[in-house]
């Protein structure tokens, strides 16, 4: 199984959970989704992700000139956590998941970088919505908000973007199968 499929897969998988649980219990989803942007919990499980991430990118890529001051990564990431766990905890789940997804962005394009199939563009533009997605969400953190009053303010609705997402992940999850 090719590192796209397996991208693939993945996103498919975690997209199906999350849409079919808007689908099949919209109520508790909406609670949920409106409570997110504001749970300590959950920002920092999800900051501490992302800092995680962050810190194994760094000491893992070549720095040149700045290579000596790869070992303070380990003295700053902690420092930069408490920081960002204490200082910024206004909003703090919507910020680190918007982080979440720049770096999501990375694993997807390297893996759909030099497949040979036409059907990587999926990927690719699915990558680049969620760099997207992730750059408002860090620079704007009520816009989660104001996009899931948008569309999931009814059971209804809730149930109709969820099976649109079931769509979707279904689409991904066959074309694992075609990388």
């Amino acid at each position: 199984m090719s590192a796209l499929a397996l991208v693939s897969l993945a996103l498919g998988v975690a997209m199906a959970l999350i849409y079919g649980w808007m689908v099949f219990f919209p109520t508790t989803a909406r609670r949920a989704f409106a409570a997110f942007p504001r749970s300590r919990i959950a920002g920092i499980v999800l900051a501490t992700i992302d800092l995680a991430w962050s810190a194994w990118w760094v000491l893992h890529m070549p720095l040149g000139t700045f290579e000596r001051y790869k070992p303070l990564v380990y003295v700053v990431s902690p420092v930069v956590w408490g920081a960002v766990v204490f200082l910024m905890d206004e909003l703090l789940a919507s910020r680190a998941l918007g982080g979440l997804f720049l770096l999501l962005a990375t694993p997807m394009l390297s893996a759909a970088r030099w497949h040979p199939s036409p059907w990587r563009l999926v990927i690719v533009v699915l990558a680049y919505l969620m760099v997207i997605k992730g750059m408002a969400l860090v620079l704007s953190p009520y816009l989660f908000r104001k996009a899931s009053e948008l569309w999931i303010s009814s059971d209804k609705r809730c149930r109709l973007a969820g099976l649109a997402g079931l769509f979707f992940s279904a689409m991904l999850l066959a074309l694992s199968a075609v990388y």
